[in-house]
């Protein structure tokens, strides 16, 4: 019986999830974070391989990071982003150029992570007070720098762990050979989705001008985390069998890659609106931090029609 209500109760989060996502216009928003994203990549690539190369080998780092992206969007927009990469690690000798690079580094590397923040505050119906703009801007850019940082800091704990995986491999094939491919693939996997969920919970428990209770965040998170695994072989698929791509030529590359945020980001949303649902459901309700404010819509009717306010 008890099984029979979780269900009930989990399709009735769904439905309201996907009822109420819809309602929030997900589309633009998505819109604006595939957009900042090409202009946020290059900064956000430099600066995660800065941060894992400052513990690892950095070329190591970097053909790790490019296998990473070519299992998403695959290998001919992954060699695009490697180029992005290599021209954003082209330095200036003089000295003003680089005070000036650096500057437009941190505040490009931030910017898609501002435009995230801004669709997860309307989706979970909060708004920043209009009389703390300045200090909500630089709070925003300094926790989307941290959300950078983190990335670069998980990237260096993947690739250890890669590592280790391939040593345990290597010692298991002289006892197990019959399992030992299969045994590394599925510790592989579990390991890839646990660091996932970790972006994905950060994501919601650190961007958003929100208290939400760490259960609704992990339970979030790891609901997000199938989404986007599955996903990423739907999205995979649709690219690799359409000619979508070649419609643009030379900027096909850049098209596929925008198109992969695009849809990445209808599930990430999907994810938040979902976790919103959840913690609504089960009586967490998120609540806005000092600094920001519940927004609520109501119609109201007059003579010319109505108007929402």
């Amino acid at each position: 019986m008890k099984i029979k209500m979780r269900l009930s109760k989990g399709w009735f989060i769904l439905k309201r999830t996907a009822i109420e996502f819809f309602e929030d216009d997900p589309m633009s928003y998505c819109a604006s974070i595939a957009f900042y994203t090409i202009f946020s990549l290059p900064a956000i690539l430099l600066i995660t391989v800065t941060v894992a190369g400052s513990a690892y080998e950095q070329q190591v780092v970097q053909g790790g990071l490019m296998e990473q992206i070519e299992t998403l969007i695959g290998s001919e927009s992954a060699r695009e982003v490697q180029r992005i990469l290599q021209n954003a690690n082209e330095t200036s000798s003089s000295v003003l150029a680089r005070i000036i690079g650096i500057a437009t580094l941190l505040f490009s590397a931030t910017t898609v992570f501002v435009s995230l923040q801004n669709a997860l505050n309307k989706i979970w119906g909060i708004r920043p007070k209009p009389e703390r703009e300045i200090l909500k801007f630089i709070m925003n850019r300094l926790l989307s720098l941290a959300m950078v940082i983190s990335i670069g800091f998980l990237l260096l704990v993947s690739l250890v762990v890669d590592t280790l995986i391939v040593v345990f491999r290597n010692f298991l094939s002289e006892y197990l050979s019959g399992i030992t491919y299969e045994l590394v693939a599925v510790v592989n996997i579990a390991f890839s989705l646990i660091v996932i969920s970790l972006i994905f919970a950060m994501i919601f428990k650190i961007l958003p001008d929100a208290r939400i209770m760490w259960r609704s965040v992990w339970v979030g998170a790891f609901v997000t985390t199938l989404l986007f695994a599955l996903g990423k072989y739907l999205i995979g698929f649709y690219l690799g069998t359409s000619s979508i791509g070649s419609a643009y030529g030379a900027a096909g590359s850049l098209v596929l890659l925008l198109i992969w945020v695009y849809y990445s980001s209808l599930i990430v949303l999907f994810g938040a609106e979902f976790t919103y649902v959840y913690s609504r459901e089960m009586g967490h309700h998120i609540r806005p931090d000092k600094n920001a404010v519940i927004v609520k819509v109501k119609e109201v009717e007059q003579e010319d029609g109505v108007v929402n306010t």
